[in-house]
């Protein structure tokens, strides 16, 4: 019954987190969205900061996780990196609360706890890069410069929680395959060929 209620109070601090921000939301507010007194929720959480922590460890733990399995497949780069993309989305977009809360309030936690989360962060960009440097290796990259490179496709793929639209006509695998051609062809049409007639 105990973790019922810490998984339900976990839920709550997700939702208020999200819809009004870390620090706008008080530990009362917290225990008003379960029935809980404030006195009594204390049975369940240390503070609200700890609830932030377990929120964004959860969700940085389960993109790392996930790529970490990824890159042991016996792919090709290209591929890892279009199921990094699709992978990232899609669970972006089925935890859109919960990665709102990640990337927009996370940075709000104070030391050493921030940094347990930039650590887990650096860790996912890292992974990312990987993936570029085996594609340059095999030929199948031209990258200059890989952590640069990582680091556009997460701004890219982590901005999806401010525009991304659960009435919109696309879903995260469409938009996952639209990023994807992006950054594995770039935007250049392809030249013509000398026998092709315009």
């Amino acid at each position: 019954m105990s973790a019922n209620r810490q998984t339900e109070i976990a839920l709550a601090a997700v939702r208020l987190f999200e819809q009004k921000g870390y620090r706008a939301t008080s530990v009362q507010d917290i225990a008003d969205a379960v029935g809980l007194q404030k006195g009594s929720l204390y049975h369940y959480i240390h503070s609200k900061e700890e609830l932030l922590l377990q929120i964004a460890k959860q969700a940085i733990g389960e993109f790392n996780h996930t790529l970490e399995r990824i890159l042991e497949e016996d792919i090709p780069a290209r591929d890892k990196l279009s199921l990094m993309i699709e992978n990232h989305l899609v669970v972006s977009v089925t935890n859109l609360q919960t990665t709102t809360v990640l990337l927009r309030e996370a940075f709000a936690l104070d030391e050493p706890q921030h940094q347990m989360i930039l650590d887990q962060t650096d860790k996912y960009v890292d992974l990312v890069a990987t993936i570029l440097e085996e594609g340059r290796e095999q030929g199948e990259f031209d990258v200059e410069d890989t952590k640069i490179a990582a680091l556009a496709i997460l701004g890219s793929c982590n901005w999806l929680y401010r525009w991304y639209q659960t009435s919109g006509k696309l879903t995260a695998r469409e938009i996952a395959r639209m990023f994807s051609h992006v950054f594995l062809y770039g935007l250049l049409a392809k030249p013509k060929d000398e026998g092709d007639t315009v």
